[in-house]
């Protein structure tokens, strides 16, 4: 049987009732040498949606790196290629800060991101974490590769379907996490309205706010709507 067979077995293998995302996240872990994996999606700019995690913990990671607005995910959507750091070194090297926290409050020290295969590799990453820290093999990576053209594929079915407008995925890829970062949308408008600035500008403001009270932007943007967290004007 092949990688991708045994991909798709792991993943036909997973309760029904969970949502596809997850599924397929936790079969990247169950076939893969990693700790974790999480999936998202970029549909604009700054716009990332997080479409399913394998954990909590790899869940966490998504957040991290959106409230930071640094990471290798983000820098695999933004170039469309696999980013690798392989070692605790590689990762501070490149992002300082994220590998920080990363550390600080994960098991991980080491991510694999890249774009899934096919149709959706403009638009969705996954994620892969180790807790170890060390290259990684040829035969790894190609595996990774394998894994994420699967990926891509199995997805490619439910997003190609009826669409919600507001946030351009289908009604059953709505979470309670996609939902959490459509109110750091309704927060950054807040924002941007209150400070007189633009949408990124407004973003960029939420984030340092989240940084600063040590909570990740989801946090921050429910502080803001109530209110909890006050605004300064223009």
């Amino acid at each position: 049987m092949s990688l991708v067979e045994r991909f798709r077995a792991e993943v036909a293998r997973t309760p029904d009732g969970d949502l596809l995302p997850d599924r397929l996240a936790r079969a990247c872990v169950a076939l893969l040498p990693f700790e974790g994996a999480g999936l998202s999606a970029s549909l604009l700019p700054d716009h990332r949606l997080p479409l399913g995690a394998s954990d909590p913990t790899a869940a966490a990671a998504e957040r991290l790196q959106f409230t930071l607005g640094e990471g290798p995910c983000l820098t695999a959507q933004q170039t469309r290629t696999r980013v690798v750091a392989a070692t605790a070194e590689e990762l501070r090297d490149r992002w300082p800060v994220y590998a920080q926290q990363l550390t600080g409050l994960t098991p991980f020290c080491s991510v694999v991101s890249t774009p899934v295969g096919g149709s959706l590799s403009g638009v969705v990453a996954v994620d892969l974490y180790r807790a170890a820290s060390g290259p990684l093999a040829d035969d790894v990576l190609a595996a990774v590769d394998e894994v994420a053209g699967a990926v891509g594929e199995a997805l490619a079915g439910d997003l190609s379907g009826e669409v919600d407008l507001q946030l351009g995925l289908p009604p059953a890829l709505r979470t309670p996490a996609i939902d959490a970062r459509q109110r750091v949308w309704l927060a950054i408008g807040q924002l941007a309205g209150a400070q007189g600035s633009t949408a990124s500008a407004a973003l960029a403001t939420l984030r340092a706010l989240a940084f600063r009270h040590g909570i990740d932007v989801e946090t921050a943007a429910d502080r803001v709507l109530t209110g909890e967290i006050e605004l300064a004007g223009p």
